[in-house]
């Protein structure tokens, strides 16, 4: 099962090396949040530190694609808090080499979380669903987003707006908490591999 984690560790490099989580304007930030497609992301070589998950993981989709490995991406709807009043995704990426599974988590900041096996979900975020697509139902061509509202996902996710998550990133997108970011987590990913999807 080596070969797949190395592989993994591969992609994520790749990644990180082609994708650079930087500070955007909250002008860029409605412009551009989810609404790019793979090759789009990779030539504008950005996207914002916060809540990068989304451009990060369509572009290792991409990659995968490319290699044709098999793989799913998991949609973890995360329930209101009291810190954020609306509706979260998360997403991460199952893949398949050689019949074993291992699963990409870019779970926060600059960490990356590699496992080897099926995703198992995280324990430390109350999930209100988690939904599985087949990477032959991507259309790499559009941004996630179109993904999601141009497919039954739509009405399986209801309760999400991505409204309210810009509205909640341009609240958040001071200068300061780029640069504490970029302090603390540096500019390259950490990678972490697991068993099992960690607890905080």
């Amino acid at each position: 099962m080596v070969s797949g984690i190395i592989f993994a560790r591969e992609l994520i490099s790749n990644v990180d090396k082609a994708v650079k989580r930087t500070y955007w304007t909250n002008q860029e930030i409605d412009k551009f949040f989810g609404k790019r497609s793979a090759k789009e992301i990779i030539k504008d070589g950005t996207t914002c530190y916060m809540n990068p998950c989304s451009d990060l993981n369509l572009v290792s989709s991409y990659i995968l694609f490319i290699n044709n490995l098999p793989h799913e991406w998991i949609i973890e709807e995360i329930l209101p808090t009291k810190e954020f009043n609306f509706s979260r995704l998360h997403f991460i990426l199952e893949f398949k080499e050689d019949n074993h599974f291992y699963s990409i988590d870019y779970k926060r900041n600059n960490e990356v979380y590699i496992f080897n096996g099926k995703y198992n979900g995280r324990e430390d975020l109350q999930i209100k669903q988690t939904i599985r697509i087949q990477n032959h139902q991507i259309n790499l061509e559009k941004s996630l987003y179109e993904n999601i509202n141009n497919s039954q996902l739509s009405n399986l996710l209801k309760n999400y707006s991505l409204e309210a998550n810009l509205n909640r990133l341009k609240q958040d997108n001071y200068i300061e908490n780029y640069e504490r970011f970029k302090r603390i987590f540096g500019e390259n990913f950490i990678i972490k591999q697991s068993q099992n999807p960690p607890l905080l």
